[in-house]
């Protein structure tokens, strides 16, 4: 039977692991002291319960993640519904909105206000030009887009941007020079270009993401998956991986489940298409506090959503709401904030930093090059970042690696 390394244990590792682990001798390589990636779970105790939340994969839905929920049912994993709300905070202009319900959305502290109509203009606006199927170049970046269709500055500000920022884990620069279709095309597949609309159920895993993780490391082999093997050299010639702790292995194929500035660095002697690929997409850290601060959240109870992005200086700033989010029973409040400074030291829990993609290239391009790729030297590519950034992403990436193999599930 041929070896076959996985280097990386998030959605994508966990995935091309699971759909070859009868068809290899598997090894499953993760530099972290845990698998998962950013299926990261936490616990608290209180009056002698204990809860999970998580602080990175948080939820999923029945229409845009069909392949990852057919992982789940596969492995009996449990699900249950989750709350996906969006607010937004600007201290500037004191200001708040809050797209939970009807009552949340006609506010009277905003509906008497020139700026609430001209966000709603927006989101209309939008709506309309993806209904028309207006065509959107492929060249054409987020901010020319915007600038092209004449939107006005307080959907851009209190509306658009802070969404595409709060999804992408970006911020408003990177933001604009995304490329058009890309998000237009995510919007429309997720009902976000209009509020009134049916959207897709949200969920979440059933005491934390790492319940799917266990259940597929069971399959794949808990001794198949080594942790705390930080891969520093891929010697493509001899097929040799070398990790950090100085162990080697052989193998016959290696799938490359990393980001791709940690792909680049480690695999030498890179082809040109290697290259091509991995400069498609770059990386940027947010750094991660776990907190019980209320101060974040919108002064208004009633516009504490599930997502609540603060304005400031254009930088992502961005609070989920774990007691909603993952239906926690909780009296103490829980949230996980990125790129936030000002927490009340006596209220932090844990501080942690994750590493999301900033987009370059619409998922068009980035499979048609990884297509070109794969299987060069016996080596492939998986992850999240061949498509829009999120789970299903992942899982996808790994089913394309399984089909490349030409291996029967």
């Amino acid at each position: 039977m041929k070896k076959a390394i996985v280097i990386g244990g998030g959605i994508s590792g966990l995935c091309v692991s699971y759909f070859l682990k009868n068809k290899f001798e598997l090894l499953l390589l993760e530099q972290n002291d845990y698998i998962g990636g950013h299926s990261h779970t936490h616990t608290i105790s209180e009056n002698n319960r204990v809860f999970n939340f998580d602080s990175g994969f948080i939820v999923f839905n029945n229409l845009n993640y069909q392949n990852y929920i057919k992982v789940l049912e596969e492995n009996n994993v449990e699900y249950e519904k989750s709350n996906m709300s969006f607010s937004v905070i600007n201290d500037e202009e004191n200001y708040e909105w809050a797209g939970k319900n009807i009552k949340t959305i006609f506010d009277l502290s905003n509906i008497f206000t020139l700026r609430y109509w001209k966000v709603l203009a927006g989101i209309v606006k939008l709506n309309l030009i993806i209904k028309t199927k207006k065509k959107t170049n492929n060249s054409i970046t987020v901010d020319q887009f915007l600038k092209k269709h004449h939107f006005n500055e307080e959907f851009i500000n209190l509306y658009f941007l802070p969404m595409c920022s709060s999804i992408w884990s970006s911020n408003f620069q990177d933001i604009k020079n995304y490329g058009a279709k890309f998000v237009i095309n995510f919007f429309e597949n997720h009902g976000l270009c209009n509020i009134l609309k049916k959207r897709p159920i949200w969920m979440t895993i059933k005491n934390g993401s790492s319940q799917y993780v266990k259940k597929i490391v069971t399959k794949i082999g808990e001794d198949n998956c080594i942790l705390n093997s930080e891969v520093i050299n891929i010697d493509q010639d001899n097929k040799i991986v070398k990790c950090s702790n100085d162990k080697e292995y052989k193998y016959d194929i290696l799938i490359s489940c990393i980001h791709t500035d940690q792909a680049k660095k480690i695999i030498k002697n890179l082809t040109k298409n290697q290259e091509k690929l991995l400069d498609m997409v770059n990386y940027k850290t947010n750094n991660i506090v776990i907190h019980s601060d209320e101060k974040i959240m919108p002064n208004k109870l009633s516009n504490w959503s599930s997502w609540n992005y603060r304005y400031q200086s254009k930088n992502l700033i961005l609070t989920y709401w774990m007691n909603l989010l993952q239906n926690l029973k909780l009296r103490k409040n829980i949230f996980v904030t990125l790129n936030y400074d000002k927490i009340n030291n006596e209220k932090i829990i844990k501080k942690l930093s994750y590493r999301h993609p900033v987009f370059k290239y619409d998922k068009e391009e980035l499979k048609k090059q990884n297509d070109i790729t794969s299987g060069e030297n016996h080596i492939y590519f998986a992850g999240a970042w061949l498509g829009y950034g999120f789970h299903e992403d992942g899982v996808n990436s790994a089913i394309e690696v399984f089909k490349k193999l030409d291996v029967e599930k």
